[in-house]
């Protein structure tokens, strides 16, 4: 009797499924995969973008909106600058509360993928899509990485959009209400255009009636965005520095699309080597890199062909449905393939708008299967169930990884290395003052490709360690590199550091000479004006000294500053002021 009541509950948590078990399923399993994210700490571009970011730490509209960090370099992204600098004034760097709310947005998405997938497909089938989705290890990124909250951020604006639409009658305060979540997207991510596309595709597929009403508001509001992206932010495109893959031609970048795509596929169908940022280029075509991509990606295309055609010949309903996931798994890959350079190769977030199409794609099959081959559908379900659990225990062990930046580098350079990575991880052990262990990594970044800011870096680090030598050598090479880049001037940072350990090395003619090169680029830098103070004064040239110092006030007031011009009016021997 007891078995058979233990047997009745287990069964009444799944049959029947209603929506609401459906949504609990959802919550539950999306906590138990993703709760041990919940405490790692910051990593990667979250500290360039949150904790190391002055531009969030206080709540100012007008900067958030303007040009900053999350609005530059060819984006424009307030709404996560709001989001951040909210999140940031509330909670400081406690990250729990970060990954609390990027968690609660990921799980809303996967409840509201499956309000899509439902109005296709059978509820089950719907459910262990929608979980697939919630868990899958290449939605870690998105989920485990703060900054990469931007991801389920604009998704979900996105699909509420699309949600909101699919209603067949499209009234005024309809329009107005999608076209608002269609601008948060925008203003969120430049992906959330796809959701723009999608709209219009699917009421053209499914429903033509208030096909021009929407298309006019669609319209509307991109106008909108570019008015506020470019009249507002100011934000335009650009071409990103120290990115391989930007430095190829278009065809050159078009050689490295089979296997950008043969990445996603591999990755969904077997996600075990997982690293983020992925900046390998490939160059050469050879069959490991080309042409092997190239035979795998060609059959998998070919086999979407003929399963749609086959779907077209059983029924039109369902090959309808077939046509709508196509094209929102197309147009979010095309997005991707670095025809329009991005800031890498690849990577697992990118994949969070064209999974959704994959999935759904995957359900046309899987509602043949259940309709049309009664005797499969418990095989079906069982075998969708075991791919869930395996998923998931990826899932728990790649938020592992992302636990703090160091665990995070050491792991992901295994499968996948590069200077960016290197660089990084020194960074890390710099902060740390582990500075062997940064020299090392520095080092092994400059072998790969040397640019301004590892060469920067490295010098910094041997100027830390009392170095000198070393340091000045990195301080001009850094110094260098940056004038031999195209359309690049010199960071602030290395002019500082060069004048500043030539003043320590009483090299005044040389300091003076670039310090003077950096004030032309930086005329506002209070730093290369009291080195110039410091540097004339040494060189006897009094007058000029005591005004390059009152310039220096003039920019930034302080004590050193002060002590410096009463120093140069007294003719009072001056040692270095950092």
């Amino acid at each position: 009797m007891f078995d058979d009541r233990y047997n009745s509950s287990i069964k009444d948590l799944f049959f029947p499924l209603t929506t609401k078990k459906a949504i609990i399923w959802i919550v539950v399993v999306g906590l138990i995969v993703y709760a041990n994210m919940l405490f790692n700490g910051f990593v990667w571009d979250d500290k360039i973008y949150i904790t190391l970011n002055p531009g969030v730490h206080s709540i100012d509209f007008i900067k958030l909106i303007g040009v900053n960090s999350f609005n530059n370099i060819g984006q424009y992204r307030p709404i996560p600058a709001i989001y951040f600098a909210t999140l940031y004034n509330f909670f400081g760097e406690l990250s729990f509360f970060y990954h609390l709310p990027q968690l609660t947005l990921h799980i809303i998405n996967a409840i509201l993928v499956f309000y899509l997938l439902r109005k296709f497909f059978a509820r089950h089938i719907s459910l262990l899509l929608s979980l697939i989705f919630l868990i899958h290890p290449i939605q870690v990124e998105s989920v485990s990485f703060i900054a990469a909250t931007i991801s389920p951020l604009f998704f979900i604006f996105g699909i509420s959009a699309l949600l909101i639409s699919t209603n067949n009658k499209l009234n005024t305060q309809r329009i107005i209400l999608i076209s608002f979540l269609i601008l948060a997207s925008l203003l969120t991510k430049e992906t959330g255009i796809l959701f723009v596309f999608m709209l219009v595709i699917y009421r053209i597929i499914f429903n033509k009636t208030g096909k021009f009403l929407l298309i006019s508001s669609m319209i509307c509001t991109l106008l909108v965005y570019i008015a506020i992206r470019f009249g507002v932010g100011g934000t335009y495109f650009t071409h990103l520095q120290n990115i391989p893959l930007n430095e190829l031609t278009l065809r050159g970048r078009l050689l490295n699309i089979p296997e950008i795509i043969f990445y996603y596929f591999k990755t969904v169908a077997y996600p075990v080597y997982l690293a983020h940022n992925q900046l390998w280029v490939i160059t050469q075509s050879t069959f490991q890199n080309f042409y092997f991509p190239v035979l795998v990606v060609s059959s998998v295309f070919v086999f979407i062909f003929l399963f749609g055609l086959y779907t077209y010949k059983v029924t039109n309903k369902l090959f309808r449905v077939y046509l709508f996931f196509l094209f929102w798994f197309l147009l979010g890959l095309i997005m991707h393939l670095n025809i329009f350079p991005l800031d890498q190769t690849v990577a697992d977030r990118w994949f969070y708008f064209p999974f959704v199409g994959l999935l759904g794609m995957v359900g046309v099959g899987l509602e043949l299967i259940v309709h049309n081959r009664k005797k499969l559908e418990r095989v079906t379900y069982i075998s969708l169930a075991i791919v869930i659990i395996l998923f998931s225990v990826r899932t728990i062990i790649r938020n592992t990884n992302w636990v703090d930046a160091i665990t995070l580098y050491t792991h992901d350079m295994k499968i996948h290395n590069n200077f960016d990575i290197e660089t990084n991880l020194a960074t890390e052990y710099l902060l740390a003052h582990r500075y062997n262990e940064a020299v090392l990594h520095f080092n092994n970044s400059i072998k790969m490709f040397p640019y301004e800011s590892n060469l920067y870096n490295l010098a910094y680090t041997y100027e830390q360690m009392g170095n000198t030598e070393m340091a000045l050598r990195y301080y001009h090479k850094a110094l260098n590199a940056a004038n031999l880049e195209k359309n690049n001037t010199p960071e602030l940072s290395t002019y500082e550091g060069l004048s500043r350990l030539l003043l320590i090395t009483g090299s005044y003619p040389e300091a003076d000479k670039i310090i003077n090169q950096g004030l032309v680029h930086y005329p506002n830098s209070a730093n290369l004006w009291k080195y110039s103070a410091i540097a004339l004064y040494q060189l006897h040239k009094q007058s000029q000294a005591l005004e390059a110092a009152r310039h220096a006030s003039l920019i930034s007031p302080s004590e050193d500053i002060s002590a410096l011009i009463l120093q140069i009016q007294n003719n009072i021997p001056i040692s270095f002021i950092r």
